[in-house]
């Protein structure tokens, strides 16, 4: 049986209401958006904020690593589908978090956060998985280098009551279906590819 770290109520509240986006409002806004609204840095220039500790309760301010956007831009520019450029995005994402672990040092990042593990520096919730992701995203965004795809709100799922602990993740769209795609590093350790699913086959798992 799956345990889960203890979270105070403000971050449980603030997992629930991530679903909501604000209508109208472009893409690569509502997700820097959000990060206001959690009180997180958006990323900025190839800077980032790297949460960690659980909740975003540590916080590290890094570059992104001068060899990720090069070898981000290659993959991406070869990217002719929506379905390549996820794959793309995948290693991205695992190159990425190569990166954050060892920025942090320290013990790497334990998949699936374990409650023992938590406040502890280099150790990644769902919801520093999240932030993080999402910031590596609108960076990629922002250099027009996402052709098929665009940055949307972090969405969440498991509201207790159904019966499941609340999770959350990155979320990237497509631009002519529409049709939204879960990125979450969460179950994976540094180093590995992120899921990437639809969304509404990941709102379905627990």
């Amino acid at each position: 049986m799956m345990r889960f770290p203890l979270y105070p109520v403000s971050v449980l509240f603030a997992l629930v209401g991530w679903a909501a986006a604000t209508p109208g409002m472009a893409a690569g806004e509502a997700a820097r958006r959000w990060f206001v609204e959690q009180g997180y840095a958006p990323p900025n220039a190839g800077r980032v904020v790297a949460c960690h500790g659980y909740g975003c309760s540590r916080r590290l301010s890094v570059m992104l690593d001068t060899s990720i956007i090069p070898r981000a831009a290659a993959l991406l520019k070869a990217s002719k589908s929506a379905a390549a450029e996820r794959q793309a995005v995948g290693e991205i994402v695992r190159a990425y978090t190569a990166q954050l672990a060892r920025e942090l040092g320290g013990r790497p990042d334990s998949p699936g956060s374990p409650p023992q593990m938590s406040g502890q520096h280099g150790q990644m919730d769902c919801v520093d998985e999240t932030a993080n992701t999402t910031s590596l995203l609108v960076e990629l965004e922002s250099r027009g280098l996402l052709a098929h795809h665009r940055v949307e709100r972090p969405q969440s799922r498991g509201l207790f009551f159904d019966g499941r602990y609340p999770h959350v993740t990155a979320v990237i769209a497509e631009t002519k279906s529409g049709l939204e795609w879960a990125v979450d590093p969460w179950r994976q350790a540094p180093g590995q590819k992120p899921d990437i699913l639809p969304l509404s086959q990941w709102r379905q798992d627990s």
